[in-house]
């Protein structure tokens, strides 16, 4: 159990992945096919973009990769140069990004693309960053060698929570916790790097599908908490005709 954790959780290789690297330079049919999708997200957003850079990054553009990861391709902003306030832009983004990837399923060579707007002040960890658009390194990754930690028993503790999660109807718990397993891989990676606990229990949890539907499973109890269910309605329907009643009862006295 505890190899198949550290290998659904992390994996190390000796090279780029294949699919989209050649001797360490991103296949142009690769880099053709992101400059398209960089285009059409930036006339999909409709939004100020003081864009500074396109650029892969995270475990594809490290050894680190597995079979789960995807294509992080981050747009690379300036807030500072926008008139709008920093927190709304990046809401902005955020929800811009959301809906671009609900309505294009993109894949590379069978690896998900995921798209986020990042700002160039934000200083996000990672071991490598590659730019499209100069098609070049920004950062060269350098060959991973780590020690993998075991993590077998936080994870389970983690998946045992996580179930728990998944047969509550706290719409607000599940919010919460799902919100603490993003800022917890968040502060990992600032203060520990990729061999954080709060990083590999997020990838793990990731692979194996958990935080999916944990995301599922709260948006599910959102759209009941904004539904009038039929019970209820009755219920409702209900007392109004005996008001109506007790109305008509009273004008007769």
């Amino acid at each position: 159990m505890k190899k198949s954790i550290k290998k659904e959780a992390y994996e190390l290789h000796p090279i780029l992945n294949p699919k989209l690297w050649f001797n360490d330079k991103l296949k142009p049919e690769v880099a053709e096919k992101l400059n398209d999708i960089s285009k059409e997200f930036l006339d999909f957003i409709e939004l100020p973009l003081n864009l500074v850079d396109i650029d892969i990054v995270g475990s594809n553009a490290s050894y680190n990769y597995n079979s789960q990861s995807d294509i992080d391709l981050h747009f690379v902003v300036n807030n500072e140069l926008s008139y709008i306030d920093e927190t709304i832009l990046q809401q902005l983004y955020d929800s811009k990004k959301s809906s671009f990837n609900r309505n294009f399923d993109i894949d590379i060579y069978g690896i998900p693309v995921e798209l986020y707007i990042e700002d160039v002040n934000a200083g996000n960890a990672t071991n490598g960053r590659y730019s499209i658009l100069k098609n070049t390194w920004i950062q060269k990754p350098k060959p991973v060698e780590y020690d993998i930690p075991d993590i077998s028993e936080e994870l389970d503790a983690t998946l045992a929570k996580c179930n728990e999660m998944l047969n509550s109807n706290d719409m607000e718990a599940v919010q919460k916790y799902i919100n603490e397993l993003y800022m917890n891989r968040k502060v990992g990676l600032a203060e520990e790097g990729e061999m954080s606990l709060g990083n590999l229990i997020f990838k793990a949890l990731r692979n194996q599908d958990m935080l999916q539907k944990l995301k599922d499973h709260y948006f599910d109890l959102k759209g009941k908490s904004l539904s009038l269910e039929e019970s209820k309605r009755k219920v409702v329907t209900k007392l109004e005709s005996a008001m109506q009643e007790f109305l008509k009862d009273i004008k007769s006295l």
